[in-house]
Order: C-alpha cells, then sequence, then structure tokens
C-alpha cells in the first residue's frame, strides 16, 4: 500500500472519528468509544438505550439475545449442546491423516470418541481414553471403538494423586478444583482420590511418536495438562489441540493469555469453533478471549486450516 492511499484511508476513518489504528496486515480496527461521529452518536443514544434494555420487560430478552450473540460467534458455545460442531472440527483437524493417534483426556463415557471414530469412516485410529472416575469405566471397556486404550487416571502437570469433586459420580462436570459455578448444584457432594498422570509419561510409557490430535476437557485442568506436555509439545509431537476455555477456569485460576503465551512461539495457530463445527480465526490476543460464561471451545494446531 502506498504513503498516498494510507494518508486518504486514514482521512476516511479519522473523519468518521471510530478508529485511531490502521494496521496495514489486518486493515481497520474499529474503537467505538473514541471521538468522532460514531463515539458522540453512540453516547447521546447510550442513556435512553440503557434505560430501555435494562426495564423488567426487556431485561430478560437483552440477556438471552446477549447470550446468543455470543454463541454464533462461538463463545459459550461449547456447552454439550454441540457435540456434533466439535467433532466435525477435530475431523478437520485430522484431514489427510490416514491412522491418526487421538488421545482423549477426559473421555468421560466415551462419546466424544466414539463419535469421532464414526466421523472418521473407514480409517483406523489409534484412542487413548483418560479418565480417572470409576463409575465410567465399564462404559468405556464395552466402547466400540478398534485399538483403544484406557488409561485411568488424571492428567496433570506432576504425577501423583488428586481429589475429583462431583455432584454425582461419573459426572462429566468433575474436576480436580472445587468449583462453585453460579448454575451447577453442589459439587462438592461427590469426592474421590485418583490417581494422576502426564501427557509426556504416557507418551514414553506407550512409545507414542506423534499425537495427531490431543483433546483436553478436563474441567479448568487444561493449561495444567499441557505443561505436563511441555517435552512433547516443544519435540513437536503434537499435530492438534482442541481444549475447552470457560467458567471452570476461574477456579483453576487460569487465563487465556497462559493458552496464548504457550502456544503461539511453539508455532500453533488458533480458532475458535463455533455452532457447526465452522472454524472462527483467533489471530492475535485480546481480553475479550477471557470468556468465563459457559464453555468455549478452541483449536491450535501447527497445520494449515
Amino acid at each position: 500500500m502506498s504513503r498516498r492511499t494510507r494518508r486518504r484511508a486514514w482521512r476516511r476513518v479519522s473523519a468518521t472519528g471510530c478508529c485511531r489504528r490502521w494496521n496495514e496486515t489486518k486493515g481497520i480496527r474499529m474503537q467505538v468509544h473514541e471521538a468522532g461521529l460514531l463515539g458522540r452518536t453512540a453516547k447521546a443514544a447510550a442513556p435512553q438505550l440503557c434505560r430501555l434494555a435494562s426495564s423488567r420487560r426487556m431485561r430478560q430478552g437483552t440477556r438471552l439475545l446477549e447470550i446468543y450473540l455470543e454463541i454464533l460467534q462461538g463463545r459459550g458455545a461449547g456447552t454439550g449442546w454441540d457435540l456434533h460442531g466439535e467433532i466435525i472440527a477435530a475431523r478437520r483437524c485430522l484431514q489427510g491423516v490416514d491412522a491418526p493417534v487421538i488421545f482423549d483426556v477426559g473421555a468421560n463415557y466415551g462419546q466424544w470418541s466414539a463419535g469421532l471414530r464414526t466421523a472418521l469412516g473407514g480409517r483406523t485410529g489409534r484412542f487413548f481414553l483418560f479418565e480417572p472416575q470409576p463409575a465410567c469405566r465399564s462404559a468405556l471397556a464395552g466402547a466400540r471403538i478398534p485399538n483403544q486404550v484406557v488409561i485411568p487416571a488424571a492428567v496433570s502437570d506432576e504425577e501423583g494423586s488428586a481429589t475429583i469433586f462431583a455432584d454425582t459420580p461419573g459426572s462429566g462436570v468433575a474436576s480436580v478444583h472445587r468449583r462453585r459455578d453460579s448454575y451447577f448444584g453442589d459439587m462438592t457432594a461427590h469426592q474421590e482420590e485418583v490417581p494422576v498422570t502426564t501427557i509426556d509419561r504416557e507418551v514414553e510409557r506407550w512409545g507414542v511418536e506423534r499425537i495427531d490430535l490431543l483433546k483436553l476437557d478436563i474441567e479448568g485442568a487444561e493449561f495444567q495438562a499441557l505443561r505436563g506436555a511441555a517435552g512433547s509439545l516443544r519435540d513437536g509431537k503434537v499435530t492438534s489441540i482442541a481444549f475447552e476455555f470457560g467458567s471452570a477456569n476461574v477456579y483453576s485460576r487460569t487465563f487465556f493469555r497462559d493458552f496464548w503465551d504457550l502456544l503461539s512461539p511453539l508455532g500453533y495457530r488458533l480458532w475458535r469453533i463455533c455452532p457447526g463445527g465452522v472454524l472462527l480465526p483467533v489471530r492475535e490476543y485480546t481480553e475479550e478471549l477471557e470468556h468465563f460464561r459457559g464453555v468455549s471451545n478452541y483449536v491450535a494446531s501447527v497445520r494449515p486450516a
């Protein structure tokens, strides 16, 4: 872009007063709080619109609309109602891989792995299913997933043992952290001691040369699991990662910034999974990614989208 073209574009943007930054690789970033026509209009209308949106009649509707618009962009869209979309995204990560190696960390009853196995069609993968809850093991043992290995342990950044907290045995939201999510019941009603392993330990134990897809659904412990895979990540053994981020991270005190700072320097590109398996690129870190309502699902990969 020539200097004259940049000046013209800057004049057009500055005339509206809605932007103060030009980024040659990503275009124009809107900043509605800046002074200018758009900013003045929004500021003038805000008091009336605020009273309308905050009224008793409108409050519930505007809140639901806000949540729905966030879900359409994948924020909070992974709260269990779009498993099919997660599987579509996972299959995309494995496109062109004849015999994929998959680590399903937080397998629960094997729903995700069974769905992915079906989606892979005739391809025969090797599934490592990590699930520490004894209540889930009979279902996992009976799952019709060829070449599966069930590892009855939680996953973190070091080996040992930990207490699992849940509302009921075999819960899909069991965690090694004491959760107090506003929309859950008593998440400490059921507690049990479980063994803990690391990704690096199991890679060494089973002689795994590569992990084509590492799926992490362990209710706030995902970042600790990645720290326990430091060697595998450093050696380039992990091609793609599917992980959750949401309300459970409040209790593990981890932020999206932690994931970004760990994965980006290693060459991983990130996408958020939207409804239907649509992948929305996350090209840079912003504080908007610190979204703790419900669960958002992400993919990180060294492969092109």
